[in-house]
């Protein structure tokens, strides 16, 4: 029996020293580390995935994406951008704090013109721009700090309860086990999502006011986010799969057309991204 209790007590100490320091670097956590995070993945990713040798698909990306990026405001449009094409069928691209855009070749299966290839860019920049990303980061933390209260809630239980049997710390040991699931289960049905749906809704208008700023056809948004929804069943299609296509969504880009439109007529000299 006591050798029970010994081992609840060193339990109870492993489970403080495992959980309780990640509380103070999730609250301490800055804007600039959420950068060098970011930093680090993206090299890895480079690494990782094959560069597109395609100069037709790259030119043009890079051609959208600094036409967009010249329309932000500090201190994005001061950033060093680092534009990148990936070979990888994905539908998809993604835009990351500290100045960085990675488009997979995928993507060009179904923005079929410049204009579709901007709504995605400027939508992933809008992500960047309002702080979508720092907004997940602190999401993701205090899902972390729950788990961390709940371990210690269930350690602080195991170090003033008797134990009597090898049953009691089986019954414990499932406790623990049903604070994890909890936070797998958090992370895959929510917090592991892109982001939430205001921030979805946000990105849409801003990246819908950005491409129009730098001359490319808001009525593109419409058609491209179509296609994605007709497509949504296709392999490969992670863009839908992390940016859900609806209905909503489609009105949504519909109401603000108006004023899009405003801008992109606006613009005197359109570009040329077509290569």
């Amino acid at each position: 029996m006591d050798k029970l209790k010994e081992s609840s007590r060193n339990l109870f100490f492993l489970v403080m020293l495992l959980f309780l320091p990640k509380v103070d670097a999730s609250i301490l956590v800055s804007e600039r580390e959420i950068e060098i995070e970011s930093e680090k993945a993206w090299e890895q990713m480079k690494a990782s995935l094959p560069i597109s040798r395609d100069l037709s698909k790259r030119t043009q990306v890079t051609c959208i994406a600094k036409k967009i990026i010249r329309q932000l405001d500090e201190p994005f449009v001061d950033e060093d951008w680092e534009i990148e094409v990936f070979e990888n069928p994905g539908v998809n691209a993604f835009a990351m704090p500290g100045g960085k855009l990675g488009v997979y070749t995928g993507l060009f299966s179904v923005a079929s013109n410049q204009d579709e290839l901007a709504t995605v860019i400027g939508h992933e920049i809008a992500h960047v721009t309002e702080k979508h990303s720092y907004e997940r980061a602190k999401r993701e933390m205090r899902t972390r700090v729950g788990t961390t209260i709940g371990m210690a809630v269930i350690a602080g239980n195991m170090a003033n309860r008797q134990i009597r049997s090898q049953a009691d710390i089986y019954e414990m040991n499932n406790q623990i086990n049903a604070v994890n699931t909890m936070s797998q289960i958090l992370s895959t049905y929510g917090l592991n999502l892109p982001f939430n749906r205001k921030q979805e809704s946000d990105a849409d208008k801003t990246g819908l006011r950005l491409m129009a700023e730098a001359g490319f056809n808001p009525f593109a948004s419409l058609s491209l986010w179509k296609k994605m929804q007709e497509d949504s069943n296709r392999p490969n299609l992670e863009f839908v799969s992390s940016h859900p296509s609806s209905e909503n969504r489609i009105k949504g880009l519909s109401s603000q057309l108006s004023e899009a439109l405003q801008l992109y007529n606006a613009v005197e000299r359109k570009p040329r991204c077509t290569f």
